[in-house]
């Protein structure tokens, strides 16, 4: 194995690790924006009342795509160990 097929294998890993953190990560930010606004509004700034929304959105989202992340999750396994024969 070179140096290439290193890079290559860890672009990959960080853009699928990207790509499944990505979206969770989008609904953790807006949701934690919006609860933002609405405490400055209303003037309480509690810690508890910005993190069990976000921490429910982000389950939410989790079980709302988790058949996406884990298909996505299994094709880039395997097709990750399935180049491994080649590299011999």
């Amino acid at each position: 194995m070179d140096g290439s097929q290193v890079i290559d294998w860890s672009r990959g890993a960080l853009q699928m690790a990207l790509l499944l953190g990505g979206p969770l990560l989008a609904v953790a930010l807006i949701v934690g924006l919006v609860i933002g606004v609405l405490q400055t509004m209303t003037q309480m700034h509690e810690q508890v009342v910005a993190q069990v929304p976000r921490l429910i959105a982000v389950l939410l989202a989790i079980l709302v795509i988790l058949p996406w992340l884990i298909s996505r999750w299994v094709a880039y396994a395997s097709e990750t160990i399935g180049s491994i024969p080649e590299l011999i």
